[in-house]
């Protein structure tokens, strides 16, 4: 066990074993819960929203339609659009 302190900011230093020995990244994400007195920390693995070809066809969109304004609404009318004109 290895003794660490929180700082003025709220921020804590894990410890360099332990994030070797879970193959902790800079910038990592964690869910934080307390469960008695402990704090658990739980590493997070995002999945990114679009493919890379879906965000290629959003960049060849965007250069391709500048100053028409075109106007699609966020979340499911938006991803059936960007698949729609990439097939």
């Amino acid at each position: 066990m290895t003794i660490t302190k929180l700082k003025a900011k709220n921020q804590l230093t894990i410890p360099r074993e332990i994030v070797k020995r879970m193959h902790l990244r800079p910038y990592e994400l964690f869910y934080v819960d307390v469960e008695k007195n402990y704090i658990k920390l739980i590493p997070v693995e995002m999945k990114p929203r679009y493919t890379p070809e879906e965000l290629n066809a959003i960049d060849s969109l965007v250069e391709k339609d500048k100053g028409k304004a075109k106007a699609v609404k966020p979340g499911k009318d938006f991803s059936s659009y960007i698949k729609r004109i990439s097939n």
